[in-house]
C-alpha cells in the first residue's frame, strides 16, 4: 500500500470526492480530507491510501498540478511524520543567551539605608564627600 498527500484542495471537496476521483486510477483503501476541530472547515489537504504503487504513481502524474476551482492540486507520496522537518524550524540558528547569576553583596542593604554624608557650601552645592 502507498499513502498520498493531496494539498491545495478546494474548501468544498469532501473525502467522498477524493475517493471517487482516485478510484478511477485503482482501488482506494482510505480517503480523508482534514478538517479543523474548532471551525469544522476543511484545512485544504487530505490523504489517500491506494493498494498498488503503479496506480498511485498514475494518479500522481495525472492529478498533480490539475486546476480545480482555480487551485492547482499538489499530489505527492506522503512522508511519515518522523521524516518531516519540525514545524516552525528555520535554517537560521537562534543565539543562545546565558543567564548570569546576580551577585549579591552582603553590605548592599546596609549601604542603601545609610545616609550619604557630604559637605555643602552656603548655596547648597556639594563641596566634598566624606567617606
Amino acid at each position: 500500500m502507498i499513502n498520498l498527500f493531496i494539498a491545495n484542495l478546494d474548501w468544498d471537496i469532501t473525502s467522498e470526492d477524493l475517493l471517487a476521483t482516485f478510484s478511477s486510477f485503482g482501488p482506494v483503501t482510505y480517503a480523508h480530507v482534514v478538517y479543523d476541530n474548532k471551525s469544522k472547515k476543511s484545512k485544504g489537504f487530505g490523504y489517500i491510501e491506494m493498494e498498488d504503487t503503479d496506480h498511485a504513481i498514475n494518479a500522481i502524474n495525472a492529478l498533480n498540478g490539475m486546476e480545480i476551482n482555480d487551485r492547482k492540486l499538489d499530489v505527492k507520496i506522503a512522508s511519515p511524520k518522523s521524516n518531516r522537518p519540525l514545524k516552525g524550524t528555520k535554517t537560521l540558528k537562534k543565539e543562545t543567551f546565558v543567564k548570569k547569576p546576580f551577585k549579591k553583596e552582603n553590605n548592599f542593604k546596609k549601604e542603601v539605608n545609610k545616609p550619604n554624608p557630604v559637605e555643602r557650601d552656603s548655596e547648597g552645592k556639594v563641596v566634598k564627600k566624606n567617606n
